[in-house]
């Protein structure tokens, strides 16, 4: 037999095999407690599954990590970043959506366009513009009302005229949202253009196509750009939404790269 079609024939019977398993999880944990929630999926359970950094800390459904789950509570339950306020009846540029959480943003958006510059090796589907945060000359000015931008100034060469872009595509009182990956306990933003293999920038950065690690002056760029800076972290939430909704890493991880202390930082412009 053909070692395509058997590959074919697995997954088919893997796929089938797992609806009907997480549907029957999910009605026994509403008889039984659960002890987590993914806030964007709703999937239930007792623990998340793990990654090579981080222990318990991805939704096995979805595959939503502590950033996205961050950002989403922040939606659902501060004022003064609610959906209502940021993303309702409002023109939102998406860069590098994750699926989970674009579904949920264009639901209530007036309009939603998604966005990211080509590379080898990710999936593009349903991109609107193929372009670099950098360099959006193709965008005009104060044209969205919230840009967001969650793990993607890392694979950037100028970062800070990334968020200078953000800026002008940006309708007054808008709002960019970002996430970056920030080494702990880092204080200035290491970056080394020298460094082009692979590999060695997987070791140095975290991953191979990452051009820099940030550390807690991200905050201070985005304010000299010209925004007023919110980052959220989980001490904005109460416990026990942070707990149930794993907006914090239940085991702290010892990487030497490791983003345990996650913000997701909200940037109005003035």
């Amino acid at each position: 037999m053909n070692l395509e079609l058997i590959k074919r024939i697995v997954r088919r019977i893997l796929k089938f095999i797992k609806v009907p398993y997480f549907k029957l999880q999910q009605l026994y944990f509403k008889v039984v407690t659960n002890k987590i929630e993914c806030n964007i999926c709703h999937y239930k359970a007792n623990k998340f599954n793990s990654d090579n950094w981080h222990l318990n800390c991805t939704c096995p459904h979805c595959s939503s990590e502590v950033r996205q789950r961050l950002f989403i509570a922040s939606l659902s339950h501060l004022d003064n970043f609610s959906y209502d306020k940021i993303i309702s009846n409002k023109k939102i540029l998406h860069f590098a959506p994750e699926a989970s959480v674009g579904m949920l943003i264009k639901s209530k958006a007036k309009e939603y366009k998604t966005a990211d510059f080509f590379a080898e090796g990710y999936s593009y589907n349903n991109i609107d513009f193929n372009i670099d945060i950098s360099d959006m000359k193709t965008i005009k000015n104060e044209s969205f009302d919230c840009v967001i931008a969650c793990d993607v100034l890392e694979h950037v060469t100028n970062h800070i005229s990334g968020i200078r872009e953000v800026i002008r595509v940006l309708n007054k009182g808008g709002f960019g949202i970002f996430t970056v990956p920030q080494k702990d306990n880092l204080k200035v933003t290491f970056e080394d253009f020298s460094i082009t293999d692979k590999k060695e920038r997987e070791k140095v950065f975290g991953q191979f196509d990452h051009l820099r690690i940030f550390g807690d002056d991200f905050i201070d760029m985005l304010q000299d750009a010209g925004f007023e800076v919110t980052a959220v972290n989980e001490s904005f939430f109460a416990k026990d939404i942070a707990d149930l909704n794993v907006l914090f890493p239940p085991i702290l991880s010892k990487h030497p790269l490791a983003t345990n202390y996650r913000k997701v930082f909200f940037c109005k412009k003035l």
